[in-house]
């Protein structure tokens, strides 16, 4: 009987404590992927962030940062029923055999980098080229069906890609349109330019674990509201200088299942 109760004293210290660590969520991000979250200081910051954390504000729960490199994130969240994949992440039909994804919150379009001077505007000029792109992102696999595998660099970074394309080391950097802008504005370099090659939809969703559905729940009521009260419209000026393409977070679940990924 002594066994029976200290057996089930320890359950229910197991489950308080297990309750206890859900009113945390981690947040699995790569912070090199500005603008959506990128360091400044000692404090990660950018687009997903400022989102998450109005989230997290509406649906009542703190969150930690977890850094980490991008192709790890998703396992992350696979592993870890409290984690949360936020990194810029298309939604996949793929991904969704190992997380399940929050609505669509923004499409970010796949678009090219090339010189000026290369005359490059439509993808079949690129087959045999060689492109650069952020290991494990839907830029990685628009590449692979342009060009082939063996004519695919791939980069820990965007940022990495496009400087080698302006010291004509690769061809192109195939990249997300938001990201895109913001390195051409940083860089400031005449000699790049973006082209719209009409390759695919990328809708970017909040990696959730299978097993947690109340939080995805939450998070999914929470960007219906900020959607309603302008959020994202602030968010894209803030960012994006209005530019980029939000979708209200009831309808953009019917497109996610077309889009592809980072």
């Amino acid at each position: 009987m002594k066994k029976f109760v200290a057996i089930i004293a320890a359950l229910v210290l197991a489950l308080s404590c297990t309750a206890a660590l859900a009113d945390t969520i981690i947040v699995a991000t790569n912070p090199e992927y500005p603008p959506f979250e990128y360091v400044e200081g000692e404090a990660t910051i950018g687009y997903d962030i400022d989102m998450f954390d109005a989230i997290a504000k509406k649906a009542g729960f703190e969150y930690e940062i977890s850094p980490m490199a991008f192709d790890a994130v998703v396992s992350a969240v696979a592993t870890d029923v409290n984690t949360v994949g936020l990194s810029g992440i298309s939604i996949t039909d793929e991904r969704k055999l190992t997380v399940n994804f929050s609505e669509g919150y923004i499409n970010a379009g796949l678009v090219v980098i090339v010189k000026a001077d290369s005359g490059y505007e439509t993808a079949d000029q690129l087959a045999g080229k060689i492109i650069g792109v952020q290991q494990g992102t839907t830029s990685d696999f628009a590449a692979e069906e342009i060009t082939g595998i063996d004519n695919v660099a791939r980069y820990n970074t965007f940022l990495n890609a496009v400087m080698d394309l302006s010291q004509n080391q690769i061809d192109a950097v195939i990249i997300d349109k938001p990201v895109g802008q913001a390195l051409l504005a940083s860089l400031k370099d005449d000699t790049l330019v973006m082209v719209d090659m009409g390759l695919q939809a990328d809708w970017y969703g909040i990696a959730v674990n299978k097993d947690n559905t109340e939080l995805l729940d939450k998070i999914n009521a929470a960007l219906v509201e900020l959607e309603q009260e302008g959020f994202f419209d602030e968010l894209a000026v803030k960012y994006f200088g209005g530019e980029a393409e939000e979708a209200p977070a009831e309808e953009a679940a019917a497109e996610t299942t077309e889009a592809a990924a980072e």
